[in-house]
């Protein structure tokens, strides 16, 4: 473990806060995304104060190493929280879940910090939220290194519009007399959407996080019910 590298004024490394539990009387926990060390864990001490630890708030952080969690030694904002409001803010919720469910600690995700960043600023404006997290689940998955083939089958045959696909997971697409159309995947690759599109790419997202989430169940989830 290391100490995390600067990038801003005072030697101050830019982060995100991803979660946060209590730690004894007035600490925290906090699981941080930083560019060049991707998720780490640290102790904030007195940061039950810190109204600035707080999740989609652009943070600068200093940590120092030491132990399995690193020290949260200073910590000052890097510009204004950014406005998500109600399914917009369980979206944010899920994302930092996915996040921290799928990334080892201490494990570097460069491109994924852009990919974070622009997520979180469509989620506070326009872009229809359901096409924001798709866009971002399948770039996550392309990170961790299972990304969707979603122009040939699992034989490396070419997808055919008129025919339809399961997934099967860790492998790919495979013909079948049911399931996802042809032309809603190709369309998919291509970042088309329309409504059938965009079911399609709800449903085989499901699929293709499972293996990697596990039998408990996301808490963010539980926010959309």
């Amino acid at each position: 473990m290391t100490t995390a590298e600067p990038d801003g004024p005072n030697g101050l490394a830019p982060a995100w806060l991803l979660h946060r539990r209590a730690f004894r009387n007035t600490s925290l926990i906090v699981d941080l995304f930083l560019p060049r060390q991707g998720r780490v864990g640290a102790v904030a001490r007195g940061g039950r104060r810190d109204a600035s630890l707080a999740p989609f708030a652009p943070l600068w952080v200093d940590l120092k190493a030491g132990g399995e969690l690193f020290t949260l030694r200073q910590v000052e904002p890097r510009g204004p929280s950014l406005a998500l409001h109600g399914r917009a803010l369980y979206c944010g919720f899920y994302v930092n879940e996915l996040l921290v469910r799928l990334l080892h600690r201490d494990d570097a995700h460069p491109d994924l910090w852009p990919v974070y960043e622009r997520t979180l600023a469509e989620l506070a404006g326009d872009m229809p939220l359901d096409i924001t997290l798709r866009r971002f689940e399948m770039m996550l998955l392309e990170d961790i290194g299972y990304g969707l083939a979603l122009d040939h089958d699992l034989r490396g045959e070419p997808l055919d519009p008129a025919s339809r696909y399961r997934w099967e997971g860790g492998e790919g697409l495979r013909p079948a007399v049911d399931g996802y159309y042809g032309e809603h995947l190709l369309a998919l690759g291509r970042d088309q959407w329309d409504a059938d599109v965009r079911r399609t790419a709800k449903a085989l997202l499901r699929e293709a996080l499972a293996p990697h989430l596990g039998d408990r169940p996301l808490r963010s989830r539980e926010l959309f019910r």
